[in-house]
Formats: C-alpha cells, structure tokens, sequence
C-alpha cells in the first residue's frame, strides 16, 4: 500500500495518523514521513488471530496496531463470544488513536492483556515484545498481566506520520496529547506515565520496570505471598493478587512428598480443567506432574489440584526464590501459570526439605 494513501484513509477528522513506532529518526522532534516509504513494514496492520476453549477467547496481536486491526479484533471477537478473555500482544507499535480504540474495545469486553507471542510451533506463548503504542492498547486489560519472562513495556513520545508537518501541526499534537491524557484517565493509569512518556525522545525507548508498571497502574497483578507457620511436614505458602490467588502446600511422607496446589483465577476456576498439561514450577522452570487429581469447591470458587512432587523439583526447592504451579495444552497455545515469592529466610522450605531427607526421599521419580 502507498504511504500517501494510508495516510489519506488514516486521518480522524482533520488530523494527520499519529505514530508511536521504534524506527531510526534524524532527531528527537522530527518527523517520520520520509520513512514511509512502500513497503514500509509499520504500514502494515498486526495479525489477529482468536482461540476459543470452553469459554475462553485467547486474542494474540502480532504486528502493528492500525483501524484494521482494530476492525479484525471487533469482528473476530464479536464472532466467538466468550465469557472471559486474554489478549496476547507482541507490537512494536502503530497508530495511537487505534492503539486507543483498541484498548476500549478490550476493556469493554472485560478481558485481561498480557505480552506474548505465538512459538513457531504455533503451540505456546512465548516471549514477546509490547512498546510504543502497545501499551497504551495494552492497559485497555481489566486485568493487565506483567511478568518478566513474557516480556517488558516500552514506551516514547508520538510523532506526526508526515514529514515537514511538525510546527504547522502542533495543535493536532496538542489535541492528540489532551486525548492520550483522557484515555489515561478512564484507564485508570497514573497520570506519572504519561509525563514520562511524553519526557522520552521518540527515537528512543524507555523500558518501564515492573515496580513502575505497578506504581502507575499499567500492570495489575501485584502480589503479596505468606507462608504461616505450620508443622514440620507441612509448609504452606498463600500468593494474593488483583488477577487471583494460590496456595500452595507441601506434606512430607514415607518417600514420598504430596503437592497440594488451590487456584482461585480471575475468571471462573472450572475453566482450569480444560488444560491438559500441569507442572510445578521453581524460579521458572517447570517440573512435570504426571498423575494429578483435581477438585472444585463451588462455595470457596477455589480449584484443587493434587500430586507427588517429583525429586527434581524436591532438589531445586533447595534455591528456590519463586515456587508456581503451571497449565497448557497438549496442542494448542495459552498458558497458566500463578507463582509466589519464598518467605525471605528461605527458613519454611528449608524446615521441609530437612523433613524430607529424613524420610530418604529418593533423588529422582
């Protein structure tokens, strides 16, 4: 497509497209029309691809945010249904006011973002990338998923896509900003991103750690983790946040240690069945449960799932920072995985794995 006929289909009302792209530019203020040239990969609209489970709509993103991914988004969604949802990004950026669009069409349907992209197997979700214009689609999730192993938000000022257009069209930059800043503001993020985004020359990109991301609201799953005090072969470890809670508990047998995991998600638990795949997992790494017994409590909303902690993961509960329990699919991608913090002392799993040993816990299952 030419550049000058996307610009021309691209205009809302008088003004021109606004971009919030990484590309190489002469210098901070500068323009990106000269960039536009045919071919141009940011002239081209992300894929959207949809996946329904069981009521459960997966929406992974992969491109540049445009009107017609917006448009793809609306009339996929709207063909699947769904009673809850997550949308997977993996963008570099786009088009702001599509970037907002987006984002109102995803609060709207109540469903939860997070950054990632399809594997080339097309079987999991892996490690994506979410700047520019991503995030401000991306804080569109009635639950906004941050994870350092899915990936990092990036953020820089917009520009005008027309070359030579910035100081004749301040005021379009003007009303784009008081937009943005309104946009922001139904989202519920903290006015702080936005002067720090706007503080960030466009030709760079400024990578927003994950305790801002919390400050300013733009992720919502800040946790909180406990281990009460329990006998000594049993620990028991409780992670809390906006998107749900685990518990996690460890009973130490004759060669043997039972895992007892209860999840409570954002959406309704019974959905949790439809995953054929569970694994335990310590400071990322997932250890494999072949046998695993699962029960609902529909008074509580919690779903149990019980197995025999393999001896690989007893071993590496030794350096444990971050303990989880993890679900996929055989053949299909979307995960889910909850994990909490270890108590600071480490003196719980420690107190356990001594219990453990006594029992001549064999060193693998």
């Amino acid at each position: 497509m030419k550049a000058a006929r996307f610009l021309k289909n691209c205009r809302v009302g008088a003004t021109f497209l606004l971009f919030l792209t990484l590309q190489p530019i002469p210098h901070a203020l500068a323009d990106a029309g000269s960039l536009l040239q045919d071919e141009d990969p940011r002239l081209t609209p992300a894929r959207v691809m949809t996946l329904q489970q069981e009521g459960l709509t997966q929406v992974v993103i992969d491109g540049y945010i445009h009107s017609p991914t917006v448009e793809a988004f609306r009339s996929k969604v709207s063909e699947l249904g769904g009673d809850y949802g997550i949308v997977y990004f993996n963008s570099s950026g786009g088009d702001l006011s599509a970037a907002e669009e987006l984002g109102r069409l995803i609060r709207a349907k109540g469903y939860a973002t997070q950054i990632g992209k399809l594997t080339a197997d097309q079987k999991q979700i892996g490690r994506g990338v979410c700047e520019s214009a991503c995030p401000i689609s991306f804080v569109g999730g009635k639950f906004r998923l941050l994870d350092s192993n899915t990936g990092q938000l990036g953020v820089h000022r917009f520009y005008l896509a027309k070359q030579g257009r910035w100081a004749s069209d301040s005021g379009v930059l003007f009303t784009a900003e008081r937009n943005l800043r309104a946009y922001l503001d139904e989202m519920g993020i903290s006015p702080e991103f936005l002067e720090v985004m706007m503080k960030t020359p466009a030709d760079k990109i400024l990578p927003i750690s994950k305790r801002s991301s919390f400050e300013w609201k733009l992720g919502t799953g800040a946790e909180s983790s406990s281990w009460p005090s329990t006998g000594p072969e049993t620990v028991l470890g409780i992670g809390e946040s906006s998107t749900g809670t685990i518990a996690l508990s460890f009973t130490c047998k004759a060669r043997s240690v039972h895992v007892q995991a209860k999840l409570k998600p954002w959406f309704p638990a019974t959905g949790l069945l439809n995953y054929d795949n569970h694994s335990f997992t310590v400071n990322g790494q997932k250890f494999e449960l072949r046998e695993v017994t699962a029960s609902y409590d529909k008074h509580s909303g919690f779903i149990s799932f019980d197995s025999t902690l393999p001896g690989a993961a007893l071993t590496a509960l030794g350096t444990a920072e971050r303990v989880g329990y993890s679900l996929s699919y055989d053949k299909l991608p979307g995960e889910y995985n909850r994990s909490m913090t270890v108590d600071g002392d480490g003196k719980s799993i420690s107190r356990f794995l001594a219990c453990a040993n006594q029992n001549d816990f064999p060193a693998e299952r």
